[in-house]
């Protein structure tokens, strides 16, 4: 008799706890549905940083190096031209060497010119990439958090002894994790993609400007020895 009724406590226990793990079992199939939906939103939201940040960087990169390209053939016109005429005069000879003595150092300074302005779009735009990867990268915490949440959950449950207050514990969870991102993480993560937009309107005419100036520069020097020979020459 005695064993029959220990038999039938236990029988009595494994439908309780059978019952319990159901329960819990729908529950957590609801948590992970919530938390699944908030994390796709946000790798979602990861993804199209990333994807506009690169669109966005190519499109600079190619109008920066067109840029580039074009003031280096300026260059090497402008050198071709002078270098040209220099040979075509018929102005003294020790006006001549006056006039172009400081000829070569003027190619090697229009090229260090163009390699700064070079170096200072680098500079920046690595800076502003630099941002984009850390706000990703704390963002991806956040995600990664959320999804640990119904493991965590799951384990809770086995010090807790009702699904309600996991519910309400877990639950909770999910909902700030959620609030912190359309808070604080999304609107970090626009602040810094914006940044990286922002270079069209600043960096590529400083850049352009930069470019310009030292071709410019060069171009003056180049018109100073023809116009120098052509007075020599009279």
């Amino acid at each position: 008799m005695k064993s029959l009724f220990v038999c039938l406590l236990l029988a009595l226990a494994g439908q309780s706890l059978a019952q319990s793990q159901d329960e819990f079992v729908e529950y957590l199939l609801e948590i992970q549905y919530q938390a699944e939906a908030i994390h796709q939103l946000m790798e979602g939201t990861f993804d199209n940083v990333r994807f506009s940040m690169s669109d966005q960087l190519v499109e600079l990169n190619r109008q920066l190096i067109g840029r580039m390209n074009e003031a280096l053939e300026e260059v090497e016109q402008i050198r071709e031209d002078t270098e040209a005429f220099v040979g075509e005069s018929s102005a003294p000879a020790t006006c001549v060497n006056v006039a172009t003595a400081n000829w070569a150092i003027e190619i090697e300074g229009v090229g260090q010119a163009l390699s700064r302005c070079a170096s200072r779009a680098n500079i920046q735009i690595t800076s502003r990439t630099a941002d984009v990867h850390a706000a990703l990268e704390a963002a991806q915490v956040q995600s990664t958090e959320l999804q640990n949440i119904v493991v965590r959950g799951f384990i809770d449950w086995n010090a807790i002894d009702y699904t309600e207050q996991i519910s309400a514990i877990v639950g909770a969870q999910i909902q700030d994790k959620y609030d912190y991102f359309t808070r604080i993480t999304q609107p970090n993560l626009e602040r810094v993609l914006q940044a990286i937009f922002d270079l069209d309107d600043n960096l590529l005419p400083e850049i352009v400007t930069c470019v310009d100036r030292g071709v410019e520069r060069f171009n003056n020097y180049g018109r100073v020895i023809r116009d120098t020979l052509f007075f020599c020459s009279q």
